[in-house]
């Protein structure tokens, strides 16, 4: 059958070998060509990949002769993609303040901390995707270019998971990512000063400051903040403790908020509100309230103008100052806090009372032995009581949490009193248990505290 096909007939493949045209004259004994025909014309020919049967028989079918007719289409490679990471964080943050209705700047809005979560995704990996070989029309395969794997991550801080291509943090804290590297650190260390311009620092760790904190910033954590350098009036905020190592001179707009202790070289007009104890050199013209001891260490240590606070003990070498600077020193239990607790232990024992009945009531409802009710009835009372039990036994759960510390700052009160190892000057207020004492002449080596028999502040002088 081969003959039939005169010298004329030929196959044209192009340039790419991606395609292929089949021209034909009618065969001289009148029968049309059969698509094997044509097939194995084009094998003849070189044509072994991408042959359009379709069009083989269209032109049988439609007797196409005299005309380059495609009939074969080579199919290109599918490039695949390569393993990428996809990140949950903006580890290239754009320091822009935000701008104000007035259109001034606000240097706080900015920071320059990205912060995760223990267990917040933080990246996932997506595998490479290989290619799809092609093939043109000789037959020759067309491989696509290589899809390439990127290394896991190296790094600290996070867990990944191979199932899901998951990376998850194992820690709170600092995430910084360079491209090839990932780490999650609790501790943020900024090695310069820090200032408006450096903006706010809102970090869940510990936060260590090797220069100066300067006026207007805010500084907040989950744990401790060490200030190497000075501190103006700027805003501290700590989960830990806070460390001053030289001192905060705050210009009466400075404040400290933390759950543990403070410890500075010197405070000076700053408000103070903490958890534990505060321990300084001097302490000047500060709102202190502190929910153990005020310690003020050596032989120069003094407490001098403005209020401090200690449900403990307020030690220090002097106290006031011989111009009469007013200073208030106050130690022990608010009346407030013991009202506190009385309403709370009242309220307590009312809710018990409560879930008792609520727990017979339910057991009546719920079982149908005991109950003449529908099941509908009975069902839907048996839910109301359930949401009523949950909601009590959650408010005594709270309630006695609060008790538990109200308990704890009631135990430091009992020990509390107020020492002074050099002078208390004129001018001082004491107060104990808020009972109050005026200092009218200076007094030395002295201790404050409750007598308990008279109902006084007691004065002890030491020999």
């Amino acid at each position: 059958m081969a003959g039939r096909f005169s010298e004329k007939c030929k196959v044209t493949v192009s340039e790419d070998s991606m395609s292929a045209k089949l021209f034909i004259e009618p065969p001289e004994d009148g029968i049309a060509y059969s698509v094997d025909e044509l097939s194995g014309f084009l094998k003849n020919k070189g044509v072994y990949g991408g042959v359009i049967y379709s069009a083989l028989e269209y032109m049988t079918q439609n007797n196409v002769y005299y005309d380059d007719y495609e009939v074969a289409k080579g199919t290109y490679p599918e490039e695949g993609s390569d393993g990428y990471y996809e990140l949950f964080f903006d580890y290239n943050v754009e320091k822009k303040p935000a701008i104000r209705s007035d259109g001034s700047v606000d240097y706080q809005s900015m920071s320059e901390i990205q912060c995760v979560s223990i267990g917040e995704k933080v990246a996932h990996y997506h595998k490479a995707v290989p290619g799809k070989v092609g093939t043109d029309v000789r037959g020759r395969a067309l491989k696509p270019k290589p899809s390439k794997e990127l290394p896991a991550l190296k790094g600290s801080g996070f867990k990944y998971n191979d199932d899901t291509g998951d990376y998850t943090a194992s820690t709170e804290g600092k995430v910084e990512y360079d491209g090839k590297s990932l780490k999650i650190t609790n501790v943020y260390e900024h090695k310069g000063d820090v200032d408006l311009v450096t903006g706010k620092i809102d970090f869940r760790g510990d936060v260590v400051i090797k220069g100066n904190v300067l006026s207007g910033v805010v500084i907040r954590t989950s744990k401790s903040i060490i200030v190497e350098g000075s501190v103006e009036a700027a805003t501290l905020i700590a989960g830990g403790d806070i460390i001053l190592k030289k001192g905060m001179q705050g210009g009466q707009k400075a404040r400290i908020s933390c759950g543990g202790d403070v410890y500075a070289n010197f405070m000076e007009f700053t408000r103070v509100d903490v958890k534990g104890k505060v321990e300084a050199n001097i302490i000047m013209n500060c709102q202190i309230n502190a929910g153990n001891d005020v310690i003020v260490s050596g032989r120069r240590g003094a407490i001098v103008g403005g209020s401090t606070y200690a449900v403990g003990n307020i030690s220090s070498m002097f106290l006031g100052n011989a111009a009469g600077h007013k200073t208030i020193a106050a130690v022990g239990v608010s009346r407030e806090l013991q009202d506190r607790d009385r309403v709370l232990k009242t309220k307590v024992t009312g809710i018990k009372t409560s879930i008792e009945r609520t727990r017979k009531e339910l057991e009546k409802v719920s079982n149908p032995h005991l109950s003449q009710e529908k099941k509908e009835v009975r069902e839907a009372k048996t839910a109301q009581l359930e949401r009523r039990l949950k909601r009590d036994e959650k408010l005594v759960s709270n309630i006695e949490d609060e008790l538990e510390k109200i308990e704890y700052t009631m135990s430091v009160g009992k020990r509390a009193k107020i020492t002074i190892a050099g002078s208390v000057f004129a001018g001082v207020q004491i107060i104990v248990d808020e009972m109050t004492m005026a200092i009218d002449s200076e007094q030395k080596a002295v201790e404050f505290f409750r007598d308990r028999k008279e109902e006084k502040i007691a004065v002890v002088h030491s020999s």
